[in-house]
């Protein structure tokens, strides 16, 4: 059963009954594996516990699954914490009970009704939806190297394939006004904490941000790209990923007309002005102007983080990439050593 989940993770009640039999076998961590490989392909893995209609059996299976991953994963992150914790001796207990919103063992509750990150939520945190420039003491340099990136950009953007920021197979629906649509695209120099061939292209713009304190998993920026905002496009509200992180703009090319709201504010972007939010708040974009904006986007640590609950934090981010990479490569060693 195990190698045709791993062929076909998408079918969810084959998932749940594999995972299951390893459960059953004391492989609690491969039989998580499993599952989690099965979620991702299909949400209704963990969704059939809740569905009525669904039978009795799978529903149990469901609940099952459900549970020890939540339970698994809150313990990896706890295991990483205290890792760190240990091996320096500093205080990061408000990292440790930071939570994993998808897959935290327990109940999640945020400090305000306009801010529900999608990933990762530290409590121990205050909500401030817009920061102040005052707490970037980076931010002027930044901004000084306006003109050199924004004409980096005139220069070589027309030579690098642009993307649909929304991936076409996005099935959300307040997303189907720009799913696989390039009236928000973006060329990416850094996603998901991985270089792309770009910012080969954009190298006066990566020497800009040196002095930033990107967010990094392994060293590497988690993400940085240039967003393009079509005349009449809309992005509609949304919340970001985490509230451990700003979300930075650099705007480059602005017409008039374009702005930003996030939570109760609306803010017009202003060329060379950077503007830093906590985008775990809801918040939503537009241009009506005839032209199109353009805004360099990065994510920097939220500065109200110690030096050690940041490093805490990527290294969270690291143990659980490092955990979920060798899933697969972990059952294909249980199935050679179970043939």
């Amino acid at each position: 059963m195990v190698s045709a989940v791993l062929e076909q993770p998408q079918r969810a009640r084959l998932a749940l009954a594999a995972g299951a039999a390893l459960l059953e076998a004391n492989c609690e961590e491969l039989a998580v594996a499993l599952w989690t490989l099965g979620d991702d392909a299909n949400a209704k893995l963990r969704g059939f516990k809740d569905a009525a209609d669904a039978p009795a059996e799978l529903r149990q299976l469901s609940a099952l699954a459900d549970a020890h991953l939540r339970a698994f994963l809150t313990r990896l992150h706890e295991q990483s914490v205290d890792a760190y914790a240990a091996s320096t001796g500093a205080d990061v207990m408000r990292v440790r009970e930071a939570v994993w919103t998808q897959t935290h063992a327990g109940d999640v509750r945020f400090r305000d009704p306009l801010q529900r990150p999608e990933i990762f939520y530290m409590p121990g945190l205050a909500g401030v939806p817009i920061r102040d420039d005052a707490a970037f003491d980076w931010m002027p340099a930044l901004e000084a190297a306006t003109a050199t990136i924004r004409r980096e950009y005139l220069a070589t953007a027309h030579a690098v394939d642009a993307l649909p920021y929304v991936p076409a197979q996005t099935v959300a629906p307040e997303w189907a006004g720009l799913s696989g649509s390039l009236d928000w695209s973006a060329i990416h120099l850094y996603k998901d904490a991985a270089k792309l061939p770009a910012a080969a292209l954009f190298p006066e713009t990566v020497r800009a941000l040196e002095g930033v304190p990107l967010v990094r998993v392994d060293g590497v920026p988690m993400e940085v790209f240039f967003s393009r905002l079509r005349p009449g496009a809309h992005i509609p509200p949304h919340h970001g990923l985490t509230n451990t992180r700003v979300t930075v703009h650099l705007p480059l090319i602005v017409p008039e007309g374009c702005s930003i709201r996030v939570a109760k504010t609306v803010h017009a972007w202003r060329e060379g002005k950077a503007f830093a939010f906590d985008d775990s708040y809801e918040h939503e974009a537009w241009n009506r102007s005839d032209s199109a904006r353009v805004v360099l986007i990065f994510e920097a640590h939220q500065p109200d983080l110690t030096e050690h609950e940041r490093n805490a934090i990527e290294q969270a981010y690291a143990y659980r990439t490092r955990w979920l990479d060798s899933r697969i490569l972990s059952l294909q060693a249980w199935l050679r050593s179970n043939r």
